[in-house]
């Protein structure tokens, strides 16, 4: 499964350890942005590991999930952060 992760945390102490852990599964897009291609098993790692990390109350994160990336089209104005080889 292809997926968009989008988050806000309210805690300048947390967000390097959110930044950190979606780094280690996918690919660093923009402030906050990350997509990418998971396994089912790695997607609930990482589910875990946020759930960890942030607190319910105060941070927000959106998993956005696509099963087929091909259908997903993405246009960039401006500088591209990291290049994601399997987006057309």
């Amino acid at each position: 499964m292809y997926y968009i992760i989008v988050y806000d945390i309210a805690s300048e102490k947390r967000l390097p350890k959110v930044l950190k852990t979606c780094r280690k599964y996918l690919n660093w897009i923009q402030n906050s942005v990350f997509e990418g291609e998971l396994t089912e098993g790695q997607f609930e790692n990482l589910v875990s590991e946020l759930k960890n990390k942030i607190k319910i109350d105060e941070d927000s994160v959106v998993f956005y999930s696509v099963s087929n990336p091909k259908w997903l089209s993405k246009e960039i104005m401006g500088v591209e952060k990291e290049t994601t080889d399997n987006m057309l």
